[in-house]
């Protein structure tokens, strides 16, 4: 998960003993619990005082130009009413971290991978390492060009922060026990975690983004189809095999954004889409694609399908095989 590391030792250090944490920077708030253990030793919870003046120097420093949100992002009301920015009281700021000990991250950069295939996604900004032996200082990592992307658009996006319960946190920690368990002798579930990284550190309306998704969902469902065939084109595999499983789901996709359009149509103009991306085109919404909206719809749509079906891979990874056979 991380790929640079740098030390500060100018910055005030957190009082707590020997913790080192992580900044989730995507959290509105923890609305049934208080904190939560979610991998032995990795409790989530709000960030302290100390920790919140070294969150807002590093974003300061790291965040490129996404440094003017330190100043009032994380601790204003949510969302902006008619654009105006009104200070939250201290006690609703949104500073959470997820606070360990040790220098390994083997075990926050599955947490990170668990939760990218989670309906409610946690987003690492950063993490502070502290060595006390070696002096009042800190090691930081990161990945710039993720941090980036994530905060793209940030500040006018509604969805971003999410209220988590215990059952969405739940849901996280299932996800690493089944990530830590999992046998890839089916299917290499840890290549496609990194993958969905990979996309998220390329900017949110990059063609390569949505594309990638329809790679990771082609690859999970599909084979070769005989030229002779029309039964076996990609699309129509694509469009069987997502409607199969979204019927095991407990939480089907949501297909509402699209208005009363049957599935099948919805996902015949994701192709349509897919195809116009990966020929170079410059799709328009206005004509053939005017049920799918826009851009950010599509990609979400394709997005929670490849982690819906990702995590069914962890669940029945036989059954993943089967399908990409028939």
């Amino acid at each position: 998960m991380h790929e640079n590391v740098t030390t500060e030792s100018a910055i005030e250090l957190p009082k707590e003993a020997g913790e080192n944490y992580a900044f989730v920077m995507n959290i509105w708030e923890l609305t049934d619990i208080e904190s939560y253990e979610l991998a032995p030793g990795h409790v989530l919870r709000r960030a302290s005082p100390d920790e919140i003046s070294v969150i807002k120097s590093t974003l300061a420093s790291r965040a490129g130009g996404y440094a003017r949100l330190v100043d009032y992002f994380w601790e204003q009301h949510w969302p902006q009413q008619g654009g105006t920015i009104e200070r939250a009281s201290e006690a609703q700021w949104r500073y959470f971290v997820i606070a360990f000990n040790g220098r390994s991250l083997k075990t926050l950069n599955g947490l990170q991978g668990a939760s990218d295939l989670a309906p409610c996604e946690l987003e690492v900004a950063f993490t502070i390492l502290r060595d006390r032996a070696a002096g009042p200082g800190h090691g930081m990592t990161y990945i710039p060009r993720r941090l980036f992307h994530v905060l793209e658009g940030a500040d006018s996006n509604e969805a971003f922060f999410n209220r988590l319960s215990r059952d969405d946190l739940d849901t996280v920690a299932g996800i690493h026990q089944k990530l830590e368990a999992y046998d890839e002798r089916l299917i290499n579930v840890g290549r496609l975690v990194q993958q969905i990284s990979d996309l998220k550190a390329l900017p949110h309306e990059s063609p390569l983004r949505f594309l990638g998704y329809f790679t990771i969902l082609e690859s999970l469902l599909t084979h070769t189809p005989k030229p002779t065939d029309p039964y076996e084109s990609l699309t129509r595999q694509v469009k069987k095999k997502v409607a199969l499983l979204d019927r095991r789901w407990a939480n089907p996709l949501d297909h509402a954004p699209f208005g009363k359009m049957p599935p099948d149509t919805i996902w015949s103009k994701m192709y349509d889409y897919r195809s116009k991306l990966a020929h170079g085109g410059e799709p328009s919404f206005t004509d053939k694609l005017k049920v799918l909206g826009n851009h950010a719809r599509a990609l979400r749509l394709i997005k929670e399908t490849v982690k819906s079906t990702i995590r069914q891979a962890l669940e029945e990874p036989q059954l993943l095989v089967d399908l990409r056979e028939c």
